[in-house]
């Protein structure tokens, strides 16, 4: 996890301090990184040293007479993947600016896979659906058929979310830096303008 992680999370789990007084909690964190890393210390090592923002965040809530238990309850499951989420597509976005082009087409066709899988994952749904509307088209009263519809449209986003939300953080939460070549200086000389004449 580096800097911009941790300030993000740790941020999000004091959200029930005023903002001055989290803004401060959370700089000084990051100033004791910012002191290791002076010392030699790597961001990563500096980073393991402070221990994961929950803990964190639970130590500082508990200076301030806050119980993290009752608070951390609203960041429930639904809220942990959708933060999850964005600190997977965070990084992407991360890795894809310091990537070259060829890399970053490749994430972007793993994505587009990623997108036609959840939408193959309809068609079983479809099935339901009008295997559904087949056995209410007997009974006679349409707006059991829309219901029906609307039921099975409403889990089909659901699992789809998650399907996607997993599927998602599992492939691209370690996503890897691509070097790009650069230039290499050992082939470049200056030439004068005499020289370029004499030729």
């Amino acid at each position: 996890m580096n800097k911009k992680e941790f300030e993000h999370q740790l941020f999000n789990y004091l959200d029930v301090l005023l903002e001055d007084v989290a803004r401060k909690e959370v700089d000084e964190c990051l100033d004791q990184v910012a002191e290791q890393m002076q010392q030699g210390v790597s961001e990563e090592e500096a980073m393991k040293s402070l221990g994961n923002p929950e803990l964190v965040a639970s130590n500082i809530l508990k200076k301030h007479g806050i119980d993290f238990s009752k608070v951390n309850k609203k960041h429930g499951f639904i809220y942990q993947k959708f933060e999850q989420l964005f600190q997977v597509i965070h990084r992407l976005v991360d890795v894809m600016s310091k990537n070259d082009f060829k890399s970053n087409v490749k994430i972007v066709i793993d994505i587009l896979i990623l997108i036609v899988f959840v939408a193959i994952l309809k068609i079983p749904f479809i099935v339901v659906q009008n295997l559904g509307d087949t056995l209410l088209s007997y009974i006679s009263i349409p707006v059991l058929a829309d219901v029906w519809s609307l039921i099975v449209d409403c889990i089909y986003i659901v699992v789809a979310v998650i399907v996607f939300i997993n599927i998602f953080q599992k492939y691209f939460k370690n996503i890897k830096v691509e070097k790009k070549e650069g230039i290499k200086a050992k082939g470049l000389e200056s030439v004068s303008l005499e020289d370029l004449t004499k030729k």
